[in-house]
């Protein structure tokens, strides 16, 4: 007879899930669909339409271009390219998490007053500007303010507002009223009210500025060095700084950076002198704050890719041939395929270019092992612009915002299209050119109806329209919510 023992191994398993690697917060990610595509832009009165990014959060942006003063740009007599730096919030969740914010160069072309290419027509006439708008002072914590629009512009019938801090201040447009409300912080801005009739953009706009300071209240705290911490910024290999960021102005720094001839990685800490924003009880003051850099040494050389590349300027022509551009960095040796033949309608085509890394990365002088495509796309040889007739409105920054009026769809364009549920993917006209319809919704319809869109009219077709023409979206869209009307069925 046999017996059964059972033994306790004394040896036990730890065992844990892996970690698996953040994502790097960067610039394709807060824009996926490309840094031409991000919502920029600049009207003929320098005015800017403010990025909008699908991740993250938009802080400010800055120019060192010449024109700008105070968020907007000096009208331009001809189309001028203009780039602006976009600074996005971080959201959690990101490796880079802890640098708080990324910059973002943006490139739009801001159209000329006298002669333009990126607008169908130049703009002539529109509403003026009465007086002007004092400044306003608000209290953070939700401070408000209402400006009535209608006291300080002849002949307009609709109205709009530029606001390039919106951490700082909430903006809104309800009838011919603005609404200014403070957030949590201290700090200035300069915004923008714009004025414009039922013709725009045939006929320009007007605009008032109002400088917008939001206070601290009474007995609050000076700003110093843990009001808005030093955050992000680096020392390259070679000495070159770039600041960190924070609410108040960096004025310098000290001592002065130079290139980490060591041969490893040292840490460098800077003063920086900072002043103080609008708001605060010791604005405009001086305050110095240090921060701590890890500079990494001169020999290590970083590997070159595609993107450090930055490929711009590339484009197919109508009969196939292929213009390969230019490079941010590195050299075009070659492209393939050599070219296209033409087609009848607007066709996506993918090129691969062959990059030569440069100086500076590992490896230069070679090729880039894998090539780097650009996605253009073809236009047609012949017959885009098509022969049926659609009318639209003026355009909007949303669906909602035509529920503050009715409006004509007096625009006529032309379209390859048999319906307005047919424009999905297609490209409108007008006098035979693509409409440069700026990223904007207009109201649409097969004919030119005086009180066809908007408030008081029902169900009503929207279509957004992007710089080169093409329909982004068709929705239909009702104002019976109430409000902004925010009811769309996306089709």
């Amino acid at each position: 007879m046999s017996q059964k023992i059972n033994v306790r191994s004394t040896f036990y398993l730890n065992l844990s899930a892996p970690t698996v690697p953040l994502q790097e917060f960067t610039c394709s990610t807060a824009f996926p669909r490309g840094l031409d595509n991000t919502g920029f832009a600049i009207d003929n009165q320098g005015i800017i339409t403010p990025p909008l990014p699908t991740f993250g959060i938009l802080d400010s942006f800055t120019s060192t271009d010449a024109g700008f003063s105070n968020e907007k740009y000096a009208t331009v007599t001809t189309d001028t390219v203009r780039t602006i730096t976009a600074r996005t919030r971080i959201p959690d969740g990101f490796s880079n998490t802890d640098s708080v914010y990324k910059d973002c160069v943006l490139t739009a072309t801001q159209p000329g007053t006298t002669s333009s290419v990126v607008e169908p027509t130049v703009c002539t006439g529109g509403p003026t500007t009465t007086g002007s708008i004092s400044a306003e002072s608000l209290d953070t914590g939700g401070s408000s303010t209402t400006i009535n629009l209608s006291n300080y512009f002849n002949n307009e019938t609709t109205y709009a507002v530029s606001n390039s801090k919106p951490t700082l201040v909430t903006t809104s447009i309800s009838g011919s009223n603005l609404i200014i409300s403070s957030n949590t912080i201290g700090g200035s801005v300069t915004i923008y009210a714009i004025g414009r009739d039922a013709s725009y953009p045939t006929t320009c706009e007007a605009v008032q500025s109002i400088s917008v300071t939001v206070n601290l209240p009474a007995g609050a705290p000076n700003y110093d060095c843990n009001t808005s911490p030093l955050s992000g910024g680096a020392i390259s290999a070679d000495g070159t700084l770039t600041n960190p960021t924070t609410t108040g102005t960096i004025t310098g720094s000290s001592p002065s950076t130079t290139a980490n001839t060591t041969g490893s990685a040292r840490n460098v800490t800077l003063t920086f002198s900072i002043t103080v924003p609008a708001g605060y009880p010791n604005a405009a003051a001086t305050i110095t704050c240090d921060k701590t850099f890890s500079q990494p040494a001169q020999n290590v050389l970083e590997d070159f890719s595609c993107t450090k590349a930055g490929l711009t300027g590339q484009s197919i022509s109508k009969n196939g041939s292929i213009k390969k551009g230019s490079t941010a960095e590195g050299t075009i040796v070659d492209f393939s395929p050599i070219g296209f033949d033409p087609v009848d309608s607007d066709t996506t085509r993918t090129v691969n270019f062959t990059i030569q890394i440069p100086s500076g990365y590992n490896n230069a002088g070679s090729n880039l092992p894998s090539a780097c495509s650009r996605t253009i796309v073809q236009p047609a040889s012949v017959g885009d612009c098509g022969t049926n007739e659609f009318y639209v409105s003026t355009g909007k920054q949303s669906p909602g915002d035509f529920c503050d009026n009715t409006y004509s769809t007096s625009v006529l364009t032309t379209s390859t299209a048999t319906s307005i549920t047919g424009l999905m993917g297609s490209k409108v006209c007008r006098n035979g050119t693509p409409y440069n319809g700026r990223g904007l919704y207009y109201g649409v319809l097969a004919g030119y109806v005086a009180s066809a869109v908007g408030a008081g009219v029902g169900d009503f077709y929207v279509i957004q329209i992007d710089t080169t023409g093409i329909v982004l979206s068709v929705e239909i869209h009702t104002c019976r919510t109430g409000g902004k009307g925010t009811g769309s069925i996306i089709l």
